[in-house]
């Protein structure tokens, strides 16, 4: 995927959209405002022309062409020694926010890959099931960013727990009416589940059986019921009094 498609995916029919499509079409425009955003700080037109291999001059018109846009801010060099203060071009802030999420969609999409990859290799397992709930035990078990309390808990804070572990993993949990479920609104990995739902959700339920057995509480957890609703997706965490 180009710049191209991050900063304008669509262009749009009016000017400003147009016009920075237009500024983002050339293979030069595009290599020089990525090299601004790698350096993370200010180049004059001589260091980012040498950075993509143009010559200055032909840097400069390009550097131009994008601070036009909005795309680049250009600003005279502070300096107190004697000589012509240098240009410096920097990638505006709106440009490397929108580079920062194209990178983290691409890194979201090589962990579900790898996600996916591993899901088939635990699908060819004789016992899917429970060989998936012991690999989410281990998990559990180092889960360091967990932080779980040493106290008796009531069913609520229980409840509570359960929805700060979800929350963490990257879910959008939301406690049931009572201290007998919560509901899972998003999950990061929904595409992959979808396809091998006894290894994920079976990873996810071990994970969440071994965490909650180490809290002092009343409640255990009884299952975890996968895509309850498809639009918008849930899965739903059963909770109950410990036998």
């Amino acid at each position: 995927m180009s710049l191209i498609d991050v900063v304008t995916p669509v262009p749009a029919s009016s000017r400003q959209d147009q016009a920075t499509y237009r500024a983002l079409a050339g293979e030069s425009r595009q290599a020089l405002l990525a090299a601004l955003h790698q350096v993370g700080g200010p180049l004059d037109a001589g260091e980012a022309a040498a950075s993509v291999g143009l010559h200055p001059n032909t840097a400069r018109v390009h550097l131009e062409v994008l601070c036009s846009v909005g795309l680049v801010e250009r600003r005279t060099e502070d300096r107190s020694r004697r000589g012509r203060p240098r240009v410096l071009y920097e990638a505006a802030a709106t440009t490397r926010n929108l580079l920062d999420q194209h990178r983290a969609r691409e890194a979201d999409v090589g962990y579900r890959e790898l996600a996916r990859l591993l899901a088939q290799q635990f699908s060819e397992l004789p016992d899917v099931p429970s060989e998936a709930l012991r690999a989410g035990r281990r998990w559990a078990g180092v889960l360091s960013n967990v932080a779980l309390p040493k106290r008796r808990l009531f069913p609520d804070e229980t409840v509570g727990v359960v929805v700060d572990l979800f929350r963490q993993l990257g879910f959008d949990p939301e406690p049931g009416t009572g201290a007998d479920r919560v509901v899972l609104h998003r999950c990061p990995f929904e595409e992959v589940a979808r396809e091998s739902r006894s290894v994920v959700c079976g990873i996810h339920l071990g994970m969440l059986k071994a965490t909650v057995e180490r809290l002092d509480s009343p409640l255990d957890v009884a299952g975890l019921e996968p895509f309850v609703a498809d639009e918008p997706s849930a899965c739903i965490v059963h909770l109950a009094v410990r036998g």
